[in-house]
């Protein structure tokens, strides 16, 4: 089955959702890679949702799905209807923020930081590879997102593979696995005082520039900074 940026699809997979949403770029797409990067889909309103045309359902969540996960497809998005997601995407990762030259960070979040921070660095998710071992994670998402979901859209990043659209290379040599931004929820994320932490443990605002270019390529926003 071809899988098409802007295309709903069916997904049985999690609880709760009805759909997903396919985000990354179609070059991402066809090509043999297993995951594709997008966002969860509701019946309902919730935090950090946007309603499709229509009203009835509601764009949440960007969460990497393996392709094999996907379903049948349901309807094709117009540009006109995928731009308010679009839109809420690069509000919620301040992509036109540190597009800007110079980048600017986004707004520091008032009260108490029960969250995981903006550009902070955690271990988060699953245990991955062989054998498994936990995976550093740069926070993407803003502050106020953060807080709201309780939670934090991150990318991976690793010292391997090459750089390239959607994958940028880090001022410490580190690759960002841009193409798959995956919101985690907070009992996920290793960001409480006493966890342990990765080293380093924070990108500055150069590097966070360099991921959300790597994140205007993958999911092909580069319309709208």
């Amino acid at each position: 089955m071809a899988i098409r940026r802007g295309t709903l699809y069916s997904l049985t997979a999690v609880p709760g959702v009805s759909g997903y949403l396919v985000l990354s770029n179609d070059q991402w797409n066809t090509a043999r890679t297993e995951e594709a990067a997008g966002a969860l889909v509701y019946e309902s309103p919730g935090a950090a949702r946007v309603a499709l045309a229509g009203g009835k359902a509601f764009v949440g969540e960007l969460v990497a799905v393996s392709k094999a996960a996907l379903g049948n497809p349901l309807t094709q998005l117009s540009a006109a209807d995928l731009r308010p997601v679009e839109e809420l995407v690069c509000d919620s990762l301040a992509l036109r923020e540190l597009h800007q030259q110079p980048p600017q960070p986004p707004p520091a979040q008032p009260g108490a930081i029960d969250y995981p921070l903006w550009s902070q660095i955690y271990y988060a998710g699953p245990p991955l590879g062989d054998p498994p071992q936990n995976k550093r994670r740069v926070v993407a998402s803003v502050d106020s997102y953060n807080s709201a979901m309780r939670g934090a859209v991150c990318i991976r990043t690793t010292t391997r593979g090459k750089p390239g659209p959607g994958f940028p290379q880090l001022t410490d040599g580190t690759i960002a696995v841009a193409m798959a931004p995956t919101l985690f929820f907070n009992p996920y994320v290793r960001f409480q005082p006493r966890q342990e932490r990765p080293s380093p443990s924070q990108l500055f605002l150069a590097d966070m520039a360099l991921v959300a270019a790597g994140i205007v390529d993958a999911l092909e926003l580069h319309h709208l900074v």
